[in-house]
């Protein structure tokens, strides 16, 4: 873990800041010190793990109430419906529109017009 403001601090800096603390708490206080801050950092890091699992947990349960198996399947299924191509569906002929007898096709059209 890189903490923002340590980037800049070189070898000198630390020794002073450790002679620092060392001067303002004294050698018998720094362990309990120590000790402290671990135990701290430790509920730290397993309050934020809890919460990261009661949020799963509700995400989970919200994707069954709604049956949703996978979000992202989903949107692809949807995506693949709307580019699917439609001028490749085979034709049902009992739903086929049929030209009137009387239309012209291209070809007499043309014919006449060369006429």
């Amino acid at each position: 873990m890189t903490l923002l403001f340590l980037n800049s601090i070189g070898g000198g800096e630390v020794i002073f800041i450790l002679l620092a603390v060392l001067m303002l708490f004294g050698a018998k206080s720094i362990p309990g010190l120590a000790k402290t801050l671990g135990k701290g950092m430790r509920e730290i890091r397993t309050a934020s793990n809890e919460i990261k699992r009661d949020i799963q947990n509700s995400a989970l349960e919200m994707r069954k109430d709604l049956n949703i198996e996978n979000p992202l399947n989903d949107i692809k299924k949807e995506i693949e419906k709307v580019n699917e191509p439609q001028d490749f569906k085979k034709d049902d002929p009992e739903k086929t529109l049929k030209a009137p007898e009387n239309t012209k096709t291209v070809d007499s059209l043309k014919n006449e017009d060369q006429a």
